[in-house]
């Protein structure tokens, strides 16, 4: 019966500190996943201001590409 209660601490120990390590490894997913998403409101708020300071030069671009297949026809 002893050598029952021995395993049965050393199995809730290994248990208790496995428990730890999942705490431990959400708390970290948990950390990463709050820095991608401040990079990826970073990176659509790169997109969305290179978007506003390329879309007259589109603009320029598909006005003269329209002229272009104007005078081909």
């Amino acid at each position: 019966m002893t050598d029952f209660f021995k395993e049965m601490k050393v199995l809730v120990t290994e248990l208790s500190e496995n428990i730890d390590a999942v705490k431990t490894n959400v708390n970290r997913v948990q950390i990463e996943g709050r820095a991608a998403e401040k990079t990826g409101v970073a990176l659509q708020k790169k997109i969305e201001e290179f978007k506003i300071s390329a879309q007259p030069r589109i603009d320029k671009i598909n006005e003269l590409l329209s002229d272009i297949k104007e005078k081909t026809n």
